[in-house]
Formats: structure tokens, C-alpha cells, sequence
């Protein structure tokens, strides 16, 4: 159960932990060391929570914020 009382069917179960892994493994370590997996875990399920399920959209909502953009964040 998520923290605002979502319950995920196993498939979506899935997809979310497939984003979660795509996310961390996007982040250097660095990166890693300043952030945590349940900070991104909290941030997935939130969205998750809010209908989403596409797992592109997913890792972006975990890594927005910490991902500098190609522009360089502007």
C-alpha cells in the first residue's frame, strides 16, 4: 500500500519497481550518495497514486529536480 493508501495490482506493482531501478541507475554515484531510493520510491508512488503508470513519465517525476536537464536545468 502506498503512502496515501493506494493499493497497485501486481502488474502496476511491476512497473513501478522497474522505474524505481531505471531511475536510480540513471544517477551518478554522487548523486546517488545525496539522494535516497525511498526519496524516489515516495516520489513514484505519489504519481502512481495520482493515475500515472507510463514508466518513462514515472522516472522522470523521480529524477526531476535532481537530474540536471540538457540545458542545464534552466
Amino acid at each position: 500500500m502506498s503512502p496515501n493508501g493506494a493499493v497497485f495490482d501486481p502488474e502496476t506493482v511491476n512497473i513501478l519497481k522497474r522505474s524505481l531501478d531505471d531511475a536510480w541507475s540513471r544517477l551518478t554515484p554522487d548523486q546517488q550518495a545525496q539522494v535516497s531510493r525511498s526519496t524516489l520510491a515516495e516520489r513514484i508512488l505519489k504519481a502512481a497514486a495520482n493515475g500515472e503508470r507510463d514508466p518513462i513519465r514515472l522516472r522522470t517525476v523521480a529524477l526531476v529536480s535532481i537530474v540536471p536537464t540538457a540545458n542545464g536545468g534552466a
